[in-house]
């Protein structure tokens, strides 16, 4: 029961964002309001939950980019950067906003998760610098510019007129850290 309640939560998110109401959620899960309260005692409590589950998810992500013998040192670096729960990855900056404005007890655990879990990343830019892959960078640098980025990203996406999604705006940052804005065709070099 409590599956399918977040299943039909992950929809609601990406539909509504965070402002629908339990009964929306209810109503889409087929089961009366009590059932759902019955699992979830809150709001707050469902949206916790959907944010633990999701980091979890993302924990595991990780390990399988870092394991996985297919990916080249460059694409596992950037699939790390652009990772985004799957739940989560068409959703636009709104639903981040919205997140963030509304729920800041549930925001600091996902702000906890971006500015602690870099040891994947950290591996992974050892391993490139020691094969010339990677130039030798300051790693908490990158952890500013990359969190940062994607806070200013959230805080002004209602300037914004277009409707961008997280994985859309993490996929251009991502292309900017790690490709820069020279052109490699330049002839200004």
């Amino acid at each position: 029961m409590q599956e399918r309640i977040l299943q039909c939560a992950y929809h609601e998110i990406e539909t509504k964002g965070v402002r629908f109401t339990m009964s929306d959620l209810a109503r889409r899960a087929g089961v009366s309001t009590k059932t759902l309260y019955a699992s979830f005692p809150s709001k707050e409590a469902l949206i916790t939950k959907v944010i633990e589950e999701n980091i979890e998810d993302l924990r595991k992500a990780e390990d399988q980019i870092l394991q996985d013998p297919d990916l080249d040192l460059v694409e596992k670096m950037r699939q790390l950067l652009a990772l985004v729960p799957n739940n989560f990855s068409r959703t636009d900056l709104r639903v981040w906003y919205e997140l963030k404005r509304y729920y800041p007890e549930q925001w600091k655990r996902i702000d906890e998760f971006n500015q602690q879990e870099w040891e994947h990343v950290r591996i992974i830019l050892e391993q490139g610098g020691e094969e010339g892959v990677f130039r030798r960078i300051q790693l908490p640098i990158l952890i500013q510019m990359y969190t940062g980025t994607l806070n200013q990203l959230i805080d002004q996406q209602l300037a914004n007129q277009h409707h961008v999604t997280i994985g859309d705006a993490l996929d251009a940052v991502i292309d900017i850290l790690l490709g820069g804005i020279v052109d490699s065709s330049s002839s200004n070099k």
